[in-house]
């Protein structure tokens, strides 16, 4: 059972602060919010991490991938446009040609091409166009990360390099 939340500014928040007879309720909810089975889950999920100091052990991991992505910018310069990273997530942006910005052809489907090659060397993952999502689990170790990171490069050097350019 999902569980959601909504986040926002205290400004936004403070706009719908007032008294019922002023109608300023932020009438949005999900139709999930406060479900009993998703709390009692969440809950779970938030000992889990108390337990196994999953915020602690991430920021070494953030490390890792920093590094991997470095060096997958480096292996695959020609392929490889942007690459963005927040924490423990990251976009790479796969490119016809760095070297001069140019893209890919969406009908080409060089994001869809990369993470079907990436399944041959065991990594799930999906594109958002031609921006590869990197989201990998909390549960990772280093070498997991690294042999996802590898398993991309691989991917993007057989998809791109094998599209006739």
């Amino acid at each position: 059972m999902p569980l959601a939340a909504t986040m926002t500014t205290e400004t936004v928040f403070e706009a719908f602060l007032g008294r019922v007879e002023e109608m300023k309720t932020f009438f949005y909810g999900h139709s999930y919010s406060g479900h009993a089975l998703g709390c009692a889950a969440a809950l779970a999920s938030l000992e889990v991490f108390r337990r196994e100091r999953t915020l602690e052990r991430l920021g070494p991991l953030m490390e890792v991938l920093e590094r991997e992505l470095g060096r997958l910018r480096d292996e695959q310069r020609r392929y490889v446009g942007d690459v963005r990273q927040c924490g423990f997530i990251a976009g790479i942006d796969v490119v016809r040609d760095a070297a001069t910005g140019e893209r890919w052809e969406w009908r080409e489907q060089m994001g869809m091409r990369v993470c079907v090659a990436a399944r041959k060397h065991g990594l799930l993952t999906r594109p958002v166009r031609d921006t590869l999502v990197v989201m990998l689990p909390l549960c990772c170790t280093e070498g997991e990360v690294e042999l996802a990171v590898r398993a991309l490069g691989l991917a993007i050097g057989e998809a791109c390099g094998g599209a006739g350019v």
